[in-house]
């Protein structure tokens, strides 16, 4: 991270001699903008730069108890959240009337703060979606579940997004992409080292748990189910490096083809819960994963996806949810998968699901306070530096 901001800091003073007309500008005034403390000149930059640049910073800074990493971009998002703070504490403290922006802001982040109300109530925020997902009876029901969960940011096997057409930026398409793992990536399920084995085994008895914490029956045995469905998933999403070939990937099918992909999938069913009814083509991103989980879901039982649904509900809201699903939660996702030592402080987790709900309600005062027209100024310049280096 911090040798981004440092190679960045150098192109941009560079390029930030000149205007737009190849100008050269002199002047007492111009810095590097490297920060020479950071550096350790002991290392020949010919054998590692990112040492030569960054190796008195690394020896001096110690990662924070609550991270997994720390860099340039790990200190600007804590300084802009401490900042985002003062902003919310205002709106949580005031009296604002119902409907306005403060109070809309305050009541998020006072109930998210309110532990007690929160563990009195348990599962029950969730316990319509339980409901629903109980009463599934096709496969059309479960696509339409699907949709609605993924509209709602939940792990879906499943992914449906709208994003500047990648061969067109003049448009807008519709893609579908494969999901549906709850561990990070498809290898955690698939290699067979001793580490990987450890973390399969650590996630299943976090499924458990995290089912006979919610006071869901049979949480051992669920749990069995839903590495056995994630895992089967797992052997057929794309691997990493042949998603990133989007050249080979990018593929756009009208509506009568998408059932050359994915024959049984309830497509219209998808779409309708989605809110997109009238799409007349989508760009099927993985067809081969697209045409396994058409037969993987042809035949698993609904039982079975049921259960899977009840995890993904769970597991995605863990954090919302009651101290003990949201400590658990912390315990495999913070600590097994990613080695943090400490939960962040409740204060920025508050301020950090304030601003993920609401962010354009609070962008506003926070542009105004922090972004004045100066600094929009400096982007600007910024920006345009960038493009005469280019």
């Amino acid at each position: 991270t911090r040798i981004i901001a440092v190679v960045v800091a150098t192109a941009l003073t560079a390029c930030g001699q000149q205007t737009a007309e190849q100008t050269p500008v002199e002047s007492e005034d111009m810095v590097s903008g490297l920060a020479l403390e950071n550096m350790d000149k002991t290392i020949q930059p010919g054998d590692d730069f990112f040492m030569y640049m960054n190796g008195a910073w690394i020896d001096q800074t110690e990662i924070p108890a609550d991270k997994a990493s720390y860099g340039g971009f790990a200190i600007l998002a804590d300084e802009a959240q401490e900042n985002l703070r003062v902003i919310i504490d205002e709106a949580a403290n005031g009296d604002f009337e119902k409907g306005t922006d403060e109070q809309k802001v305050g009541d998020l982040y006072n109930s998210y703060l309110d532990m007690d109300t929160r563990n009195a109530r348990g599962v029950e925020p969730v316990g319509k979606h339980f409901e629903r997902i109980d009463s599934i009876a096709s496969v059309e029901d479960l696509a339409r579940y699907m949709a609605d969960g993924r509209a709602r940011g939940l792990t879906m096997p499943i992914d449906l997004d709208q994003l500047v057409d990648w061969n067109d930026s003049d448009k807008y398409s519709i893609i579908i992409t494969q999901g549906g793992l709850g561990l990070p990536d498809r290898e955690y399920y698939l290699l067979d080292d001793e580490k990987s084995v450890e973390i399969r085994e650590a996630y299943v008895e976090h499924i458990r748990k995290m089912f006979d914490l919610a006071g869901l029956p049979d949480g051992a045995a669920d749990a069995q189910t839903i590495m056995a469905l994630e895992t089967r998933l797992a052997e057929h999403n794309m691997p990493k490096e042949e998603v990133r070939n989007r050249a080979a990937n990018y593929q756009v099918f009208a509506r009568d083809q998408w059932t050359d992909v994915m024959p049984n999938f309830p497509w219209q069913a998808f779409l309708d819960a989605y809110g997109v009814p009238e799409v007349d083509s989508l760009v099927l991103y993985m067809t081969d994963y697209l045409a396994a989980l058409d037969g993987i879901l042809r035949d698993t039982d609904l039982d079975t996806w049921k259960t899977y649904l009840y995890w993904s509900e769970l597991n995605n809201n863990a954090h919302l949810l009651t101290a003990d699903l949201d400590k658990q939660n912390f315990e495999f996702f913070g600590k097994t998968l990613a080695g943090v030592e400490e939960q962040r402080p409740m204060w920025r987790r508050a301020t950090a699901t304030v601003s993920g709900t609401l962010g354009e309600v609070v962008g506003k005062v926070y542009v105004a306070k922090h972004f004045p027209p100066e600094a929009k100024r400096r982007m600007e310049e910024l920006v345009g530096n960038l493009i005469n280096a280019y």
